[in-house]
């Protein structure tokens, strides 16, 4: 476990074990493979084991992060014995697991399943070196990322194709159109530039996004925009600035929406903050 506060903090090319990343405070910037994916409170990232990747911390507010390495082979060791008879496990307890391919992307935890077992078990280890369960709550996180791998494999078989391969291809790019929609949701975001960064044609985007992830690209959106300034709101911030903050303009379209997903207005979010 690695829990850090820090204003500056560099990485460069550095290629780790399988691993989960997160920001408790803040937002910070990955660079895997080319793309920038920034994560936050609302999200966390995966690297598979010896992907490389970067970062640069440069801000005046400390950023508050929490990664989980885990052992080479760990996780796939677990998804062998979930996936497989008892049999074989008696046979061999200790062989080696496929790789989780499509494990390693950015995700969004709204039921916070992976984010608060890590925040607690990082929030244990300020205390003592090894809490006495902290074996078991890494077996608890590989489950959570194996229930995670089965709804990309649902995910994956909704993308509209016939061959294996142009499936995975297909869900490769919806993916990275995903990420950037991440990357970007304090901003306007277009169609058109979406479509652009995940190659593929508007109408197809639109489509298939819709088809595999069960809502529009402008609804993934307006979901994490509202998660975001749950999140802002909850930390402090007004509301006109929570609605700048995550890319509206107008205020009273932001309240509306935000009733709309969570049931009640923003000014509630705070009024309970403050109480607390």
């Amino acid at each position: 476990m690695l829990n850090a506060l820090a204003r500056r903090h560099v990485v460069n090319s550095f290629a780790g074990p399988l691993s989960i990343k997160t920001v408790i405070d803040g937002q910070v910037t990955w660079n895997v493979d080319g793309r920038s994916l920034v994560v936050d409170s609302t999200s966390f990232l995966i690297l598979n084991d010896g992907q490389k990747y970067s970062m640069n911390i440069d801000v005046p507010a400390p950023m508050e992060t929490c990664c989980a390495f885990f052992q080479t082979g760990f996780v796939e060791q677990v998804a062998q014995d979930v996936t497989t008879p008892l049999q074989a496990s008696l046979d061999a307890p200790w062989r080696e697991g496929s790789s989780l391919y499509f494990l390693s992307r950015l995700h969004r935890d709204p039921k916070q399943r992976i984010l608060s077992r890590l925040w607690t078990l990082a929030e244990r280890c300020k205390t003592q070196l090894q809490p006495s369960s902290f074996e078991e709550d890494f077996l608890v996180l590989s489950k959570n990322l194996l229930a995670l791998y089965r709804e990309i494999k649902v995910q994956i078989s909704r993308v509209p194709a016939a061959k294996a391969s142009t499936r995975e291809e297909l869900f490769r790019r919806l993916q990275i159109a995903r990420e950037y929609i991440h990357c970007c949701n304090d901003e306007q975001v277009s169609l058109e530039a979406v479509s652009r960064e995940a190659c593929l044609s508007r109408y197809h985007l639109h489509r298939s996004f819709a088809e595999v992830f069960r809502r529009t690209p402008h609804e993934y959106l307006t979901e994490l925009r509202m998660e975001r300034a749950c999140v802002l709101l909850k930390a402090g911030y007004k509301v006109v600035d929570a609605c700048v903050k995550v890319g509206f303009t107008s205020t009273s379209s932001f309240s509306r929406l935000f009733r709309s997903h969570f049931g009640y207005p923003p000014s509630e979010i705070r009024v309970a903050a403050k109480r607390l």
